[in-house]
C-alpha cells in the first residue's frame, strides 16, 4: 500500500485535532428579565454530543414511565397517549437544556444545579425560549447549511462545476438542497429563454 502524501495529514493527527479543538458555543441571554427591562444576565450554550442527546433521551424515557407508573397511568403495548408524548417533550426540553447551558465563565460546569431544577424554576415559556435558542445555535454551529443567499448559490454552482463531484451536497440540509436546485433551474431557465431568438421556442435539449 502506497503511503498517503506528505501534504495529507494522518488519521491518528487529525484525530488529535478535532478532540483537543476547544467546544464552540454561544452567548445567549437568560430569557428573564430585571426591574429595568433588561436580561438578567448570559449563559453559554453548547451542541450536545450524539452521546450526550442519546443520554438525555434514555433518561427521558426512564422518568416518564417511572412518573406514569406511579399513577396508573403507563400506556400499554400499541396504546397511543397523548399525554406520554407531552410528558416526553417537556422533561426532554429539561434534560436537553441541562446539558446544553453552562457557565459563561467557565463552560465545563453546568449552568443549572440540577435537572430538577430546570422544570422547578422556570416557566413554560422561558423554557421554550431557551429550546429556540438551542436551535439556533446548533444550526451556526453545525456543518449543515439550512439556508443561502443567491452569492452562495452562484458560489455552490461554481463549485460543483468546477469540482465535478456531488460530495459537497452532503453539507447541505435537505430544503437547502430544494433551493438550490430551484434556483439552478431559475437560471437555466432564464438562460435558455436569453439564448432563444425573439418570437421563437427554446431550443428542445435532447
Amino acid at each position: 500500500m502506497m503511503p498517503p502524501p506528505e501534504s495529507e495529514i494522518s488519521a491518528a493527527e487529525l484525530w488529535l485535532q478535532i478532540t483537543s479543538v476547544p467546544r464552540p458555543y454561544r452567548l445567549v441571554p437568560f430569557p428573564r428579565k430585571s426591574p429595568d427591562g433588561k436580561p438578567i444576565g448570559e449563559i453559554a450554550m453548547v451542541v450536545l454530543t450524539q452521546e450526550e442527546s442519546m443520554a438525555a433521551t434514555a433518561s427521558t424515557e426512564r422518568f416518564v414511565r417511572k412518573m406514569l407508573k406511579e399513577q396508573g397511568a403507563l400506556p400499554q403495548n400499541g396504546e397511543v397517549s397523548a399525554g406520554y408524548s407531552t410528558l416526553f417533550e417537556n422533561r426532554c426540553s429539561c434534560e436537553v437544556l441541562f446539558r446544553a447551558c453552562k457557565r459563561k465563565e467557565d463552560i465545563s460546569r453546568p449552568f443549572f444545579p440540577s435537572i430538577e431544577a430546570v422544570g422547578q424554576k422556570l416557566t413554560t415559556d422561558e423554557i421554550g425560549v431557551l429550546m429556540f435558542h438551542y436551535t439556533r445555535v446548533q444550526s451556526e454551529l453545525g456543518p449543515i447549511v439550512s439556508r443561502m443567499s443567491q452569492e452562495e448559490m452562484d458560489a455552490w454552482i461554481e463549485r460543483l462545476a468546477v469540482g465535478g463531484s456531488s460530495f459537497p451536497l452532503d453539507s447541505l440540509s435537505l430544503a437547502a438542497r430544494s433551493q438550490l436546485m430551484l434556483y439552478m433551474a431559475s437560471q437555466l431557465y432564464s438562460s435558455r429563454m436569453a439564448s432563444s431568438s425573439p418570437g421563437t421556442p427554446p431550443e428542445t435539449v435532447t
